[in-house]
């Protein structure tokens, strides 16, 4: 943490509304930056997704380009990038949606990348360069008696999934039960004897009384895939 520094954030925002029964924000669109009196601060400022980089220090933060739009209750995006002006390339960009399809089912996304910049340090490292998707469906009965949620997070530049989870349930008026199976990507990590995780989880619960689940965690927990 950097002391004694004063940020001036400015900007432009342009909102669209729609007016039915009452006015609604339906698209935001804005441009900002931040001048910081010590050029050491710019990295650590969390407001910025592509700080934390090892970037040369400067006064200014890159610009910031935000889109977001929710044209009903049903459904939200938004989108943003960071452009760096010294070397005029965009650092990062990021993507994210959700959906209520109607009735019980409920749908999210996000998508993300981290570009390689062989001119801007801390962006120079090829093998820093990450590209990620994650997805997450859930589905539920109207009184909420069955369900299940599928997700998953995929990396783009590897093309192979570091995390899978399911996830099914039934409750009855007395009881209920729960299954969920889940998949982790363990190559690449250090010090690790297995490069795939599985773990299968059940859990019970009793109207008044709890819930139950398998006492010694995943009941495949830590075992290599087969």
């Amino acid at each position: 943490v950097i002391g004694n520094v004063t940020r001036f954030t400015y900007g432009l925002a342009n909102r669209l509304y729609a007016r039915r029964e009452t006015a609604r924000e339906i698209l935001t669109a804005t441009v900002s930056q931040t001048y910081y009196t010590d050029q050491n601060a710019v990295d650590l400022d969390q407001q910025y997704q592509s700080s934390f980089s090892g970037a040369a220090p400067t006064n200014f933060s890159p610009v910031a380009f935000v889109v977001r739009a929710s044209p009903s209750d049903r459904f939200q995006a938004d989108f943003r990038t960071e452009w760096d002006a010294r070397v005029n390339a965009l650092r990062t960009l990021a993507a994210n949606g959700s959906v209520h399809a109607g009735g019980g089912l409920f749908a999210s996304a996000g998508w993300s990348q981290r570009r390689f910049i062989p001119a801007l340090p801390g962006f120079d490292d090829p093998a820093r360069a990450d590209h990620y998707l994650n997805a997450t469906t859930t589905l539920r009965s109207t009184a909420n008696r069955f369900g299940g949620t599928y997700s998953f997070n995929y990396d783009l530049r590897r093309d192979a999934f570091l995390q899978q989870r399911a996830l099914a349930y039934y409750n009855a008026q007395c009881c209920g039960v729960a299954l969920e199976y889940q998949v982790f990507n363990l190559q690449g990590l250090t010090n690790v004897g297995v490069p795939q995780d599985r773990r299968f989880n059940i859990s019970f619960s009793l109207a008044g009384i709890g819930t139950f689940s398998n006492f010694f965690g995943a009941l495949a927990g830590g075992q290599q895939a087969r």
